[in-house]
């Protein structure tokens, strides 16, 4: 006999552990009654297991819709160890949105988890909870004499806010954007400004991006006649080479430019009297003649 018991011991002894250590589950629940449509409650769920024991993550309720009266809105877990074992605690949040006629009990379902261990895993059961829902209304309120005037409580009245001062503001800031448009419309001779012949090298600029923007012959040719023509209104006549020097002596704004005026006048004389359109292009490209006209505006608006 003595002999079969050490020999079972020992078997004891040489088998494995278990696969995991659920002690115990217990919970701490909210008030059993009381709740209304939209109301939150909290469980406390404390599981003690082994000390090298873990909750399956995967395991866990997930927050959101339990059923159609029911919602897990939150989750929190902690773990800690406690003496020989560990304590697992977790905060379970839901909110109920069941709209019972009369008071009724309601019942958040029971859950499994599952607690993984060194040598396996071993469920542990968190038992239902039974709580009592009572309606926001009577069943029958004209027995007692109610109405649905009197039950029923009346919106609130919105409350008009003053917005004098952010009409004010309003209209302080439309008129001085109004008033900043056209000052930048008179300086870059926009519409209605754009016809003004004290800014014929702004008109020019803006027809010479047009005519290049048609390409070809045609259009350079109709960028230089532009240019011809901002050089013969700001001077008064015809301008022609020649008259450079007096130009620029009249206009010291424009005698930064020099050189490109010249190389104008080369590429005019070029496509118009040599018929050399290439050639033209090529003592001035239709880039740089756009950016001479810009050059020339920028010039002319700060001379006035």
């Amino acid at each position: 006999m003595r002999a079969s018991l050490a020999f079972l011991l020992a078997l004891a002894a040489l088998a494995p552990s278990a696969a995991a250590e659920v002690r115990s589950v217990h919970t701490i629940e909210p008030r059993p009654f009381g709740y209304f449509l939209g109301d939150m409650l909290e469980r406390t769920v404390e599981i003690e297991t082994g000390p090298d024991d873990e909750i399956v993550q995967a395991s866990l309720p997930r927050t959101g819709a339990s059923n159609y009266w029911l919602e897990l809105r939150a989750i929190a877990q902690s773990s800690a160890r406690q003496g020989d074992g560990r304590l697992h605690t977790l905060k379970l949040t839901y909110q109920a949105f069941y709209a019972p006629i009369d008071p009724r009990k309601q019942t958040i379902p029971s859950t499994e988890i599952t607690i993984r261990g060194p040598n396996g895993s071993e469920t542990a059961r968190i038992p239902p909870f039974t709580f009592i829902m009572s309606p926001l209304r009577e069943i029958f309120p004209e027995k007692s004499g109610e109405t649905a005037e009197t039950f029923l409580r009346p919106d609130v009245a919105p409350q008009p806010r003053r917005s004098g001062g952010l009409r004010t503001g309003a209209l302080i800031a439309a008129g001085l954007s109004a008033l900043f448009l056209v000052l930048l419309a008179r300086d870059l001779a926009w519409w209605p400004f754009h016809r003004r012949p004290a800014r014929p090298f702004s008109r020019a600029a803006r027809e010479i991006g047009h005519a290049l923007a048609k390409g070809g012959a045609d259009g350079y040719r109709a960028a230089l006649l532009a240019l011809h023509r901002a050089f013969d209104t700001a001077a008064g006549h015809r301008l022609l080479a020649a008259d450079l020097d007096g130009f620029l002596t009249a206009h010291p704004e424009h005698g930064d430019t020099r050189s490109l005026v010249e190389r104008f006048f080369s590429a005019s004389r070029a496509v118009f009297f040599g018929d050399a359109q290439r050639e033209g292009e090529t003592r001035l490209p239709p880039s740089e003649l756009k950016e001479l006209a810009a050059t020339l505006a920028r010039q002319e608006r700060a001379a006035r």
